[in-house]
């Protein structure tokens, strides 16, 4: 049954001030080791010679800090959220001692800006806090054209664990993702920067600065009557307004990113329920789906993640949008996968197998890869694509280095000296590891698509006789004991691996 709610769940956890001095205390004193060593990290900024990355300086009012309040999910419910003030605040960007921006003293509606933290996990886990700016009025804050100005962006933190990658941590796997999107032809990618940043005196670090998923002419693209809503894990966070649908993944609700939560009307709400439970309808009985979704833009989506070999799945940041809703004709515009955007886990699915979010039920692709024609679009764009995407990573790495490379390397000095477990490798080190795991996913997807010959019993690929089952996964990317029979396995998809090189799927009853 499908449902919704704004959700009042009870705040059960509160990050402690004393914690939050603490780490202050512990950035200042460092700081202060910085200025005795680089001049670059002096206080009086515009003596400073920083690295040739845009220099953002945030002073908010009265000093005070962002900080957040930590959520614990209810029963049944994954992950630990995060809840997040504004603090207003004014942002001068400069670069070479030129100013690029300024947003002027915080005057609610016509100057300044805001700033809280973003995220959850990234938030809670590591030191280097992420966060969200909001300005009074629109910027380009990347500096590339009028047209890009938006009030929504966003500060992405840099370091990233990551267990396929050289001392398991890199600083680039955003953009390696972004290369990915851009390089199949994705509606929209967003658009990001290198960037130092100074809030209150105190330096934080290096940050990606990028544009946010909002509806907009130069992001997600929808009409007054669409709407844009995520597949989310954390729709139980306190104040957020969500809705289920009947064969949703009970760990997932939909929330809204268009319209605004607090403008929604009962009938937009109604309007859009109803048409998400038609299109998840249509999936599951496989009958006129492609009146529903655009199987172009679905497949688009997870060939992005099986390239890049994701094991994320429920945090996945499963945005679905639809330029326009008439109720009287909701065909006039399918549903659409907007653009990927957690690339944290990239490259840590084994090579030899699909990305968790095309194994796993959080979303609709388990129930998509048994439609012949999703199947078939799916097949012919990685045809299309496949001979560009490493020489396009590639080109986008060496850009990267011939216009980045040295500025890179001095802002990952000064951001080591604030975060010591972060900035571990060198940018030559870092488009290695990139190169060399985008190659394994790259070398093994052929035989993979081999196993996509969908038929009635779930059987995708038939082994030579005497073929040896060398390997089973379930759809978690847990192995499973290869002597066990596909008869006997619990209900679920699973792909299944053999001595001749087949690759199989098979449905466990």
């Amino acid at each position: 049954m499908m449902n919704q709610m704004r959700n009042g769940a009870p705040l059960t956890e509160t990050r402690s001030c004393i914690a939050h001095t603490l780490r202050r205390a512990c950035v200042k004193v460092v700081a202060i080791a910085m200025y005795a060593a680089l001049p670059l990290v002096a206080t009086a900024q515009d003596e400073v010679k920083w690295p040739d990355f845009p220099l953002l300086t945030i002073e908010t009012v009265d000093g005070v800090m962002p900080t957040y309040t930590v959520v614990n999910p209810p029963a049944g419910c994954l992950g630990q959220g995060i809840i997040s003030e504004h603090v207003p605040g004014r942002l001068v960007i400069t670069l070479k001692g030129e100013t690029l921006y300024d947003s002027g003293d915080f005057v609610k509606g016509e100057s300044g800006m805001r700033i809280k933290m973003r995220g959850n996990t990234s938030a809670i886990a590591y030191p280097q806090h992420p966060y969200k700016l909001k300005l009074s009025k629109k910027a380009d804050l990347l500096n590339i054209g009028k047209k890009y100005e938006n009030k929504d962006w966003a500060l992405l933190s840099m370091g990233v664990s990551n267990l396929a990658v050289t001392n398991k941590e890199s600083n680039i796997l955003f953009l390696v993702g972004l290369a990915v999107c851009r390089t199949l032809d994705m509606p929209w990618t967003p658009r990001t920067r290198f960037v130092n940043l100074v809030l209150n005196g105190h330096y934080e670090g290096l940050y990606h600065l990028t544009e946010t998923v909002k509806r907009s002419d130069e992001r997600v693209n929808i009409g007054e009557t669409g709407f844009l809503i995520e597949n989310d894990a954390y729709w139980w966070k306190p104040g957020e307004l969500y809705f289920k649908t009947d064969k949703q993944h009970p760990l997932m609700g939909y929330t809204f990113k268009y319209p605004d939560a607090d403008d929604i009307t009962d009938e937009q709400l109604n309007a859009i329920k109803t048409y998400m439970g038609a299109a998840e309808a249509s999936i599951y009985s496989k009958e006129n789906t492609s009146d529903y979704i655009d199987y172009d833009s679905f497949a688009r989506w997870i060939l992005a993640h099986d390239i890049l070999g994701t094991i994320d799945d429920a945090g996945s940041n499963m945005y679905v949008y639809k330029e326009s809703l008439n109720e009287t004709e909701p065909s006039e515009s399918k549903l659409k996968m907007s653009t990927l955007w957690d690339f944290d886990t990239i490259f840590m699915q084994d090579a030899n197998n699909w990305s968790i979010p095309h194994l796993h039920r959080a979303f609709y692709y388990q129930e998509l890869f048994k439609n012949k024609e999703f199947v078939d679009k799916y097949k012919e764009l990685y045809a299309e694509y496949k001979d560009r995407i490493y020489f396009s990573v590639e080109s986008a790495m060496r850009q990267l280095k011939e216009e980045s490379g040295e500025a890179f390397e001095q802002s990952r000095q000064l951001h080591r000296q604030v975060y010591n477990k972060a900035c571990l490798n060198s940018l030559d080190q870092q488009i290695d590891d990139v190169l060399v795991n985008l190659k394994a996913r790259l070398d093994a997807m052929d035989g993979m698509m081999e196993s996509l010959d969908v038929t009635e019993t779930g059987v995708v690929a038939v082994p030579a006789d005497g073929a040896r089952l060398t390997e089973r996964v379930d759809m978690y990317g847990r192995r499973i004991i290869p002597s066990v029979s596909g008869r006997k396995l619990p209900s679920g998809v699973y792909i299944e691996k053999f001595s001749d090189g087949t690759v199989k799927k098979v449905c466990g009853v």
